[in-house]
């Protein structure tokens, strides 16, 4: 099985950010004012009892990063959202939410009556995650949140499937899947030859096909070439051979969804 972990982070300066938490759990307030309306995702870790140092023990952040995630200095990822939405026990939408509230006035009995409606229309929808090539290095693909607005409704057999991650197919899962396609992955569940497998490692994604797989590893060939290589006409040098104890996370291709009726 491959771990469940955080894609590394650059080391952050301690001395770099505005406020942080004591260990005693109070707050040091640096150049920020004190009355400031504080960010969502603080609001959501103070309604649930967190401080900085007991949210990164459960979600395996650091503290400086967490502390940058709230001030909006950083941006959530997938694994992020994933990691931060379990903590909270809430929808992964909530997270995305760009809303700052008074510490004064705000409580969780008035954020659940505001948001009520929203949270309701949407408790059945599955974020959707689109992949595209990197700003920094257009050579590597990464993995990226979809505006809600695009966000597909949980197909019923998939109601108690929770660790899916629904995502477009466009022109990465060819020649299987329409680009219209919404695949849906889930971890590391029954790998098997042929399976189309997705692998997040260190914030980059790899999408490949099964060739063949043991208990610590897989060898991987391009979607389009396994017929090739079944026919002899490819050499095995084109394999890619992947460690399963050494990348962040594994997801295995196990339906999809075809929203193009035309």
């Amino acid at each position: 099985m491959a771990r469940q972990s955080l894609s590394p982070m650059k080391e952050i300066d301690f001395n770099d950010i505005n406020s942080l938490e004591s260990n005693s759990g109070g707050e040091r307030v640096g150049r920020k004012r004190k009355d400031a309306p504080m960010t969502h995702l603080k609001y959501l870790r103070k309604r649930n009892g967190y401080t900085l140092e007991s949210l990164s023990e459960i979600t395996s952040i650091s503290i400086s990063y967490l502390s940058r995630l709230e001030s909006g200095s950083r941006r959530l990822n997938t694994d992020l959202i994933r990691r931060l939405s379990h903590a909270f026990r809430c929808d992964p939408a909530e997270l995305l939410q760009e809303v700052s509230h008074d510490s004064r006035t705000s409580s969780p009995v008035e954020f659940n009556r505001s948001r009520r409606i929203e949270v309701v229309s949407r408790e059945n929808c599955m974020p959707l995650y689109c992949i595209a090539p990197s700003q920094e290095d257009e050579s590597k693909l990464i993995i990226k949140i979809c505006s809600p607005a695009e966000w597909r409704h949980r197909p019923s057999e998939l109601i108690s499937k929770e660790e899916l991650l629904a995502v477009k197919a466009g022109s990465y899962f060819t020649p299987h899947f329409r680009s219209s396609s919404t695949l849906y992955l889930e971890p590391s569940c029954n790998l098997i030859p042929e399976s189309i497998v997705v692998i997040l490692n260190k914030g980059s994604v790899l999408i490949k096909k099964i060739w063949s797989v043991t208990p610590t590893s897989l060898q991987l060939c391009d979607i389009s070439d396994i017929d090739l290589l079944k026919e002899g006409k490819l050499s095995h040098d084109k394999l890619t051979e992947v460690d399963r104890n050494s990348v962040d996370t594994i997801y295995k291709v196990v339906g999809h969804s075809d929203f193009d009726l035309s």
